[in-house]
């Protein structure tokens, strides 16, 4: 497979060492010259100098045949040019981007980016989880990470316990797909009353796990 990755930092680094040590055809294009010498000298990788939001640049790295282009620069707006230039002039398959800022995701989504990558939102989604673990875990993410399936236990002493789905009002970006208590498993409506110990599995979009929790109060 041939991968174009845009941004020769530490994360395009690292990102195009591990493609090419798994045997796809790696293309890193930087605009800085120097990190352009640094990168050349330390991969073998063919490394070009340019500006990943040029349509010439991405040209010369070989866009018309590459199956997948990923934008890890600096800037959210640069990601964003270059890939919507990959898909729109060059019909690359796949684009994935990085974003600094958590809250351009759904923007980004939007404007026709196949894959969203926020770095924040998986280490908040990440330490969330270390603060408690036993409460809610993640099975499989869905989607290209978009969404999760979620396995949540509700506490012993659970302090909703008795309260309808349809009191605790859940966020619309969750669904609890199935309830599990005492080995028995329960198909939830709204007036499904929770207990301490249920285990829940819940659908959830990739911002809805903080709502999720909040709603629940497994946070305070």
């Amino acid at each position: 497979m041939k991968i174009i990755i845009v941004g020769g930092g530490k994360v395009g680094f690292y990102l195009a060492k591990t493609l090419r040590d798994e045997g796809h055809d790696t293309v890193i294009v930087e605009q800085n010259k120097e990190q352009c010498k640094a990168v050349a000298n330390l991969l073998d990788v063919t490394v070009c100098s340019g500006d990943g939001t040029s349509q010439n640049t991405l040209r010369a790295a070989g866009a018309e045949n590459a199956d997948v282009v990923v934008a890890v620069m600096g800037k959210d707006e640069s990601n964003l040019v270059c890939c919507q230039t990959a898909k729109k002039i060059f019909n690359v398959r796949k684009t994935v981007a990085k974003v600094n800022n958590p809250n351009n995701v759904v923007a980004l989504r939007s404007l026709g980016i196949d894959t969203v990558v926020s770095a924040t939102d998986y280490i908040i989604q990440y330490l969330e989880r270390e603060v408690d673990l036993s409460a809610i875990r993640e099975l499989i993410p869905l989607n290209d990470g978009e969404a999760s399936l979620l396995e949540i236990t509700l506490p012993e002493n659970y302090k909703l316990a008795g309260d309808t789905l349809m009191d605790i009002n859940l966020p619309q970006s969750c669904n609890v797909v199935c309830i599990n208590r005492g080995g028995k498993t329960i198909i939830p409506r709204g007036q499904t009353k929770l207990h301490s110990c249920d285990v829940l599995l819940v659908v959830t979009l990739g911002t809805g796990e903080r709502e999720l929790r909040r709603a629940l109060r497994l946070k305070d």
